[in-house]
């Protein structure tokens, strides 16, 4: 590949020095220095990645001197010693399985065949059998022909399974070693770039030559770790790395930034908004929905499991302000296309804890840590693991929180308190206004079966009414202990479990709708 390079070129070694990612792309500096005499030179930067959009490269040039022109240069690698050492291991190790695959489906369909005529010739001979004994043929004679072919037969059947093994084995062994390969299959294993650039010197000195460049294939995303322990919680946040633009980001230092430049600048249309008139019904048509209450403060952190996300990565939630997160210290990412853990900042918090319970949903008893964030910069919105003194809980998420804001996590359940929940539901009709009520009753059952007491904290949930023809009412009379039940129809109990005790809870309301009403 020498070859390729202008014989009258200066080689400048420019390595990466810093690394700003985006959502979806990557902005590389590159800088190196070189003594210089007056005049004209032209200088070139190897082994930079051949992904690299042209219209983003930059080049300035300091120390009395100036960048006349830029640019990037790509080349083919045709030739097989062009590629990397284990990148053309891997292909002979593929080609030589290729090779061995095609002669096992030969010997295995030969195999077969053979076993097909040998099977066809012994359903000839027991046809042929009785005409044979007709003719005086003895037994001994016709029992040794076909248990000679039987042999043959056996000796087939056993050679074809050995066969249909090793080309699985075989077949196996070449998935993996493409597999393989294809962790290997960077940009820079099919095409060479490098940067020139052609700077003027007026005076002999020392001459420092920066590339700013933006590359696609780079992206990042949070990640986040929690640990309670000892009555504290350490939070660390974190960024994942994947790049795989062909050249490796060695020693370099990392910038995630949260600015989306891919986002258009133009303002979206309006359509015609048409409003309509309509005949007002006679009956009331009434839908029961879900509705979600945003917090912004505790509960609104993220409590609540999570699978994490593998496959579809969600955008970076920042709050509406552009961010932007150093590395704590100079970081090495190859391009594998694989991810890269990159501390980012921690803060240890004293968390208020507590144990939670929402029976309709899940009949288990959670650990909750509500904390503060104490950095000086933004947990942004991503999965979080969950660790205790005893190892890995679990995964859970993470909504934005700012400095100095509370969030909520989940630590998963506690074995030593069991739930159970039963329901019934009653209709009753009045006799004289018509209103017909249903009546829901709800029996929770809390047992605490370890050594040490609980305190719990119950939460279920009632319906809401929006309409005057729809009443909903909690039964007081009926309900031990009496809950705190806020506007959005929340019911809150606080219990204490001694060890190894058992308590009940119970609770009714009733939901009356006018004649009419149609939907529930």
């Amino acid at each position: 590949m020498d070859t390729l390079f202008p014989k009258d070129a200066l080689t400048l070694a420019a390595p990466v020095a810093k690394v700003t990612l985006l959502e979806d792309r990557a902005q590389v500096r590159r800088a190196g220095t070189l003594t210089l005499e007056p005049g004209q030179h032209k200088v070139l930067v190897p082994d930079v990645a051949p992904v690299l959009q042209d219209l983003s490269l930059r080049a300035q040039a300091t120390g009395g001197a100036r960048v006349v022109d830029a640019r990037v240069r790509r080349a083919l690698r045709v030739t097989t010693d062009e590629k990397p050492e284990v990148a053309r291991a891997l292909e002979k190790d593929i080609e030589l399985l290729t090779e061995r695959l095609k002669h096992l489906s030969e010997d295995r369909a030969l195999t077969h065949q053979r076993r097909i005529r040998l099977e066809e010739i012994l359903d000839r001979g027991f046809a042929e059998l009785p005409e044979d004994i007709s003719w005086g043929l003895s037994a001994p004679q016709w029992k040794e022909s076909l248990e000679g072919l039987y042999e043959k037969v056996r000796a087939l059947r056993e050679r074809g399974v050995q066969l249909d093994q090793q080309l699985r084995e075989a077949g196996l062994e070449r998935s993996r070693l493409i597999t393989q390969r294809q962790a290997f299959d960077r940009p820079d294993t099919r095409f060479t770039a490098w940067l020139e650039a052609d700077v003027l010197v007026t005076a002999k000195g020392s001459v420092e030559v920066s590339f700013e460049y933006t590359v696609p294939n780079a992206l990042w995303r949070p990640l986040h770790s929690a640990r309670l322990a000892d009555g504290a919680l350490r939070f660390e946040s974190r960024a994942c790395v994947w790049q795989n633009t062909g050249e490796d980001w060695k020693d370099a230092k990392l910038v995630f930034s949260t600015a989306r430049a891919s986002l258009g600048i133009e303002p979206p249309l309006l359509d015609d908004d048409l409003l309509t008139a309509q005949k007002k019904q006679d009956k009331v048509v009434v839908a029961a929905r879900e509705v979600v209450i945003q917090k912004a403060k505790p509960g609104g952190g993220g409590a609540g499991g999570a699978k994490p996300a593998t496959v579809e990565l969600p955008g970076v939630d920042d709050g509406g302000e552009i961010r932007n997160l150093e590395a704590s210290g100079p970081c090495t990412v190859p391009s594998d296309g694989r991810p890269t853990i990159v501390p980012l900042f921690d803060f240890t918090a004293t968390p208020k804890t507590k144990y939670v319970a929402f029976p309709e949903l899940e009949l288990r008893v959670f650990l909750t840590a509500l904390a503060k964030n104490a950095a000086r910069f933004p947990v942004l919105a991503g999965p979080v693991e969950l660790l205790l003194q005893n190892g890995f809980v679990g995964w859970t998420k993470v909504l934005f929180v700012a400095p100095g804001e509370e969030f909520q996590l989940s630590f998963g359940p506690d074995e030593a308190v069991r739930v159970a929940r039963a329901a019934r539901e009653k209709e009753a009709e009045s006799h004289i206004d018509k209103w017909k009520t249903m009546s829901q009753s709800v029996w929770l059952y809390f047992s605490n079966v370890g050594d040490e007491a609980r305190t719990v904290e119950v939460k279920e949930r009632m319906p809401v009414s929006e309409l005057e023809q729809v009443k909903v009412e909690l039964g007081v009379k009926r309900s031990a202990p009496k809950p705190d039940l806020d506007k959005n129809g929340f019911l809150t109990w606080t219990l204490e479990l001694a060890p190894h005790s058992q308590q009940q809870v119970k609770f009714a309301y009733d939901v009356s709708t006018a004649p009419g009403v149609q939907g529930l």
